[in-house]
């Protein structure tokens, strides 16, 4: 290899200081000899309590020589000093590449699919760099895609070793252990991270994923508090309000379920506490008449109800007091309740649909044709209303019409009820759910009104007959 300019340029200096540190010293040398000549005097030297009689010429000299080799020998240990530092740089610099290219054939291979060879190299990288944190992530991520979850869990154990306060590290783990239904694992490693991190919103959600799954209410409820602590921006504090409202809602329904005196009235105040903080969670309000039904106050119940149909305008709520009225076996007030609601809200053909079917179950096949008549005039097609004509059909005994409504159910290849469904992520489900099981937001579900509003006939709503008897 060709040596560099100023390489060649540094060895002649050195060179030449050489030399003339050679030269200084024979010129003093002999300048100690002469002056050792022309002063012959003898005096005592006293060395670690012993007298040594010398002459002064020789003290001088010994003197220098001492000075001169205590400065060689740190000159000596300096350059080996640096020597040494230079050869460790320099195989440090050589290491590194040399891993720099193990890498880059080991990332090369597993961006082809080639796992296997993929791995191998990211092992001799670890041969040669132990410390290489990012590696571990890639062998765990090989052994993931392999479907060795131990292994992969192995690897990130290993990269802990090295770098025992790397978040990222803890987090992968806990995921790991999550998705191995190994919780308990997973929450000590989140609640390492969080020691590490207590603003880490990664680790708190994953957490509250966990208690959620667990439906460990309580911890989930703390937990999200932590969370709403940290949020910022308008729109990520109202999901997260409404995420906290969810939990409370299902803390709150555990309690009513398992019954009990106190836990009812723990549900009670909860529920209130849900309405207050939550002006626009109908959920809450569902749940607080629900209470309210089963610790006997059925007025109260059907009042929550009302007044938040009036506000909410969701049909939820007329199918709670729909259950109500029938349950307690009072449809002429449920009836009364429908024709005011119908009268308030002419545009609302949904509430007009479920009107005919309460008029179906109660025998009134008059007006429940009435009613979907007038629905047909205002809305296209959709399944669910050739099946409720089929339906009544079925009641008068017409069994020619009802075999064409259900053919025409069928052509038209949709459900035969109108669904609920999810305003966010548009999932169907045929009851009204809270909490939706794919995007995960609570109280979105809604009326799927199925077809396009068509343009409003000139109707007025009258009282129905009131002949009418219940379902078996």
């Amino acid at each position: 290899m060709r040596s560099l300019p100023h390489e060649v340029g540094e060895r002649e200096i050195t060179k030449m200081l050489a030399r003339l540190m050679l030269m200084g010293i024979l010129i003093v040398i002999c300048l100690f000899c002469w002056l050792s000549l022309l002063n012959p005097f003898s005096i005592d030297f006293r060395f670690f309590g012993k007298m040594v009689p010398t002459d002064l010429s020789t003290l001088m000299i010994t003197s220098f020589v001492l000075g001169a080799v205590l400065v060689f020998v740190s000159t000596l240990t300096r350059d080996a000093k640096r020597a040494i530092e230079g050869y460790q740089k320099s195989r440090q610099v050589r290491r590194g590449q040399s891993v720099k290219e193990e890498l880059n054939k080991a990332m090369d291979y597993f961006l082809r699919g080639d796992l296997v060879k993929a791995k191998a190299h990211f092992r001799e990288v670890l041969k040669k760099d132990p410390s290489q944190v990012d590696v571990y992530f890639r062998l765990s991520d090989i052994a993931l895609k392999e479907g060795n979850e131990e292994e992969a869990l192995h690897w990130l154990e290993r990269a802990r070793l090295f770098d025992m306060r790397n978040v990222e590290v803890l987090l992968s783990e806990a995921s790991l252990y999550q998705r191995m239904k190994r919780f308990p694992e997973a929450i000590r490693s989140l609640t390492l991270a969080l020691g590490l991190d207590e603003t880490n919103l990664q680790a708190l959600r994953n957490l509250r994923g966990i208690h959620l799954e667990g439906r460990k209410w309580e911890e989930a409820i703390r937990v999200q508090k932590s969370i709403l602590k940290l949020t910022k921006g308008k729109k990520a504090e109202e999901e997260e309000i409404l995420f906290y409202l969810g939990l409370k809602y299902e803390h709150a329904r555990e309690l009513l379920e398992k019954g009990g005196e106190e836990n009812v009235e723990n549900a009670l105040k909860e529920a209130k506490e849900i309405v207050r903080e939550g002006k626009t969670f109908q959920a809450g309000f569902l749940l607080l008449g629900d209470i309210y039904l089963q610790i006997g106050r059925w007025a109260s119940a059907g009042k929550v109800w009302g007044k938040s149909f009036t506000r909410f305008k969701s049909m939820i709520f007329m199918l709670r007091l729909e259950d109500l009225y029938l349950g307690r076996e009072d449809p002429s007030t449920l009836l009364r309740i429908y024709q005011r609601v119908l009268q308030r809200n002419p545009e609302h053909w949904v509430i007009a649909f479920f009107y005919a079917k309460l008029c179906l179950r109660l025998e009134m096949l008059d007006e429940a044709l009435e009613e979907i008549n007038e629905i047909s005039l205002r809305v296209q097609d959709f399944p669910a209303l050739h099946r409720l004509l089929a339906e009544i059909y079925l009641h008068k005994k017409d069994f020619g019409r009802a075999a064409h409504e259900f053919r025409k159910t069928f052509e038209l290849s949709g459900t035969s009820y109108l669904p609920f469904y999810c305003t966010t992520c548009k999932k169907e489900s045929r009851e009204w759910i809270v909490y939706c099981p794919q995007c995960h937001r609570w109280g979105s579900y809604t009326i799927q009104e199925e077809g396009k509003t068509l343009p409003k006939p000139s109707i007025s709503y009258s009282n129905k007959r009131a002949h009418f008897r219940l379902d078996a």
